[in-house]
């Protein structure tokens, strides 16, 4: 039982590593059950035992993608020694993030708004999530006297503008037809305005 399940799980890997593959280089449209198997040196009718259809491979893509962002997120801030250099990780991680997202494919960006919907569910989770581990850091750099005394509402507030920013930054730049910005080139600079804000 349990050698059939480190089966499937390895399957389902594959089926996620390649469908990821081939969304990021043809799109979504283009992109179908059948390529996904051939691609895996499978029959088509294999992939169905694993998912229904294209859409859930899709969402198991994004799902597994949401999952590594966070794993790198929460092993960036372990690292960080104060409160400060946690949110200065999570900023990054989340930046680093963006800018690939700048580098997909432009069959994926030109469907990029249309498959919003797909996976809107699993952005609020992944929103929620990133909303209270934000919220984690700000309390923790508040009571250790490296923040300014904030209330606990306004502490929610913060964490869920600045979890909002990365994401209202990340449909603009993939859909955009002009030169994406190099964020990577910018991390700094935009980390330190989120941390420090703008005044003297």
């Amino acid at each position: 039982m349990a050698e059939t399940l480190q089966r499937d799980e390895t399957v389902v890997r594959d089926i996620i590593d390649t469908a990821r593959e081939l969304f990021k280089k043809s799109g979504f449209k283009k992109t179908t059950m059948g390529d996904i198997a051939r691609s895996m040196g499978k029959a088509k009718s294999s992939l169905y035992y694993y998912y229904p259809g294209k859409e859930d491979i899709f969402e198991a893509v994004i799902h597994a993608e949401m999952d590594e962002l966070l794993d790198n997120i929460r092993q960036a801030i372990a690292k960080a020694t104060t409160s400060k250099e946690k949110l200065i990780a999570y900023c990054r991680c989340r930046l680093e993030k963006l800018n690939q997202l700048c580098n997909l494919s432009d069959a994926l960006k030109s469907e990029i708004v249309e498959l919003e919907c797909l996976v809107a569910g699993l952005k609020r989770q992944f929103d929620t999530t990133q909303v209270a581990l934000v919220k984690t850091i700000l309390e923790e750099g508040v009571h250790n006297g490296e923040f300014k005394k904030i209330s606990g509402d306004n502490i929610e507030l913060i964490a869920y503008l600045m979890v909002s920013s990365f994401r209202g930054l990340a449909v603009p730049l993939m859909v955009s037809q002009n030169q994406s910005p190099r964020l990577d080139l910018q991390i700094d600079s935009i980390v330190d305005i989120m941390v420090e804000g703008i005044g003297r």
